[in-house]
């Protein structure tokens, strides 16, 4: 576990949200402690006991759920900047595991750093409650696809999410960006075996609809494609994965 300095947090990118929950947290608490933890590292097992949130500065994590036979499910993906509940204090018990899909930096707020009757600590609430709700929107629309996608339908779903958050987070860099996960945990993810994942993702670069640029990275050639996939409006789901109003 480490502590670092509070400057650290300034740069870290939070999106174009205004304002910015992590910017709201500093002024609420402007000396966080600051915890780590190596990629594959589980954070909280299931049914541990947990009576606290996470604002999430760097990385991914898996929230993901297991059956009796060790089958895995990822539940949701967090990505910099995002915030979750994992307990409360008349919940104090995690519905789910949460491991570190790479590397990450990440802040435990308790009920005590976000209570009070100032301003900045409203606004905070305010705030944490609007990433319930972008979770609970993305989750809907993953669940979706789950009960009646394809396999191409669901990865096309998964990497165009994974592309739009991380973009309005600046985290992309044209239609590339950083791809921590495994074919075996975006098979979790989309609730697909490892070979539909392969055969999936080998014939999305075939046809030129994906390629690696380098390792553990992605970019995503033609966005057209994976919508027509998907079924989905890019802008129309940016609103809807972003929970964001319609201009």
């Amino acid at each position: 576990m480490a502590i670092e300095a509070h400057e650290n947090l300034l740069h870290v990118p939070d999106g174009r949200r205004d304002p910015t929950l992590i910017g709201t947290f500093l002024r609420v608490q402007p000396k966080p402690r600051i915890d780590t933890a190596p990629k594959g590292k589980t954070l909280i097992q299931e049914d541990d006991f947990a009576d606290h949130s996470m604002l999430l500065l760097e990385g991914w994590i898996a929230f993901s759920k297991m059956l009796p036979d060790g089958g895995v499910q990822i539940i949701d993906v967090m990505l910099p900047g995002d915030f979750a509940l994992i307990g409360a204090a008349n919940a104090p018990v995690a519905a789910c595991s949460v491991e570190a899909l790479s590397d990450v930096r990440y802040i435990n707020i308790r009920a005590v750093h976000a209570n009070g009757p100032e301003p900045d600590m409203a606004r905070l609430r305010e705030l944490m409650a609007a990433e319930v709700v972008r979770t609970q929107s993305r989750t809907s629309e993953l669940l979706l696809r789950m009960g009646r996608g394809n396999a191409s339908n669901r990865v096309a779903y998964a990497l165009l999410e994974f592309y739009i958050r991380l973009e309005v987070i600046g985290l992309t860099r044209g239609n590339t960006f950083d791809f921590p996960m495994t074919q075996h945990k975006l098979g979790e993810f989309t609730g697909l075996s490892n070979v539909h994942v392969c055969r999936t993702l080998r014939r999305l670069e075939r046809d030129g609809i994906i390629a690696y640029p380098a390792p553990h990275e992605i970019s995503l050639c033609d966005l057209d494609a994976l919508c027509e996939l998907s079924g989905i409006d890019l802008d129309t789901f940016r609103n809807e994965i972003l929970a964001r109003r319609t201009p």
